[in-house]
């Protein structure tokens, strides 16, 4: 099957980050640095009465977002300095937050998911503000509230469907190697997750999270997308090889793509790879001054 490439194409930062020799006063609280003004960075909240949105360009934003292709949700997060005390008391615990960054005109989703934990402390002139956030949601220990029997011959997709909407997830892609059907029917009972993952195996798919959404197929199939990764788009260094945990592929950094997520296709061009491989993990990172980068593992 052919793969439809949409390469992300990046310029690199002559004048950009590590650049600028402005000495900042040692008592004068960080604000956002103005090298990174064709950056975008995005940190959206919302709860029950109020909504809001913080800036990269108005305020310095630290992020540390994991992504790979396991079914438990990963945990993102994000430092906001010298946040304003009236913003500061509406953040709470369960409220929900999206996390977006790439540049001015190309940018993107990184992660959505619940607030988990919140926490102020003091770094120098600066209050740094930590926001923890887990993806989509945990629903690890929910269990069905009654047994649920499926008739003979009911497939693998309708089984799937309405167990997800039994763990209340949102199901953005449903693509099943193999729509097992189940001759005798099937029954579901007790850890919801368990049977999530049994029936996906066995239709050929493995459920894990994209950008916040539960994602159910295979990991061996990529997506569409393919992004091109060089030295004139983003590559920083060369990718190095690996092999553990039974596999064996590249490490690689590149400038922060938005796009890149499990099972997206990668093609490198350098001095040590120039194949195509696909995403199974990695993290999308920024300081809120001069990092601004995504570390993947590709196999």
């Amino acid at each position: 099957m052919a793969i439809q490439s949409s390469k992300v194409i990046f310029r690199r930062e002559e004048t950009g980050a590590g650049t600028d020799k402005r000495t900042v006063p040692a008592k004068t609280p960080t604000s956002a640095p103005k090298i990174i003004a064709h950056r975008y960075v995005e940190v959206s909240m919302t709860g029950d009465n109020w909504s809001t949105r913080f800036l990269g360009s108005e305020l310095k934003i630290q992020f540390e977002v994991p992504f790979d292709s396991d079914t438990l949700p990963n945990e993102s997060v994000v430092r906001i300095f010298n946040l304003g005390k009236v913003s500061l008391g509406r953040i709470g615990k369960g409220m929900g937050m999206t996390i977006q960054a790439g540049y001015v005109g190309n940018y993107g989703v990184l992660t959505r998911g619940k607030i988990t934990n919140i926490r102020s402390y003091r770094e120098g002139p600066d209050r740094i503000t930590e926001i923890k956030m887990l993806e989509g949601q945990d629903v690890s220990a929910k269990k069905a509230e009654k047994s649920i029997t499926f008739q003979k011959n009911v497939k693998g997709d309708v089984i799937l469907r309405k167990i997800v909407q039994l763990l209340g997830l949102r199901l953005v892609e449903l693509k099943l190697t193999k729509n097992v059907v189940y001759k005798k029917g099937y029954v579901v009972s007790g850890n919801l997750v368990n049977h999530l993952i049994t029936v996906a195996r066995d239709c050929g798919a493995t459920p894990h999270y994209r950008r916040g959404g539960l994602v159910i197929r295979s990991l061996k199939e990529p997506t569409s997308e393919m992004c091109l990764l060089s030295e004139g788009t983003g590559l920083i260094g060369s990718p190095e090889g690996f092999a553990e945990e039974g596999a064996k592929g590249y490490r690689a950094i590149s400038l922060l793509q938005h796009k890149i997520t499990p099972g997206v296709m990668v093609q490198f061009q350098s001095r040590t790879s120039n194949g195509q491989y696909r995403v199974r993990k990695g993290k999308h990172l920024s300081d809120g001054a001069n990092e601004f980068k995504t570390e993947i593992e590709v196999v």
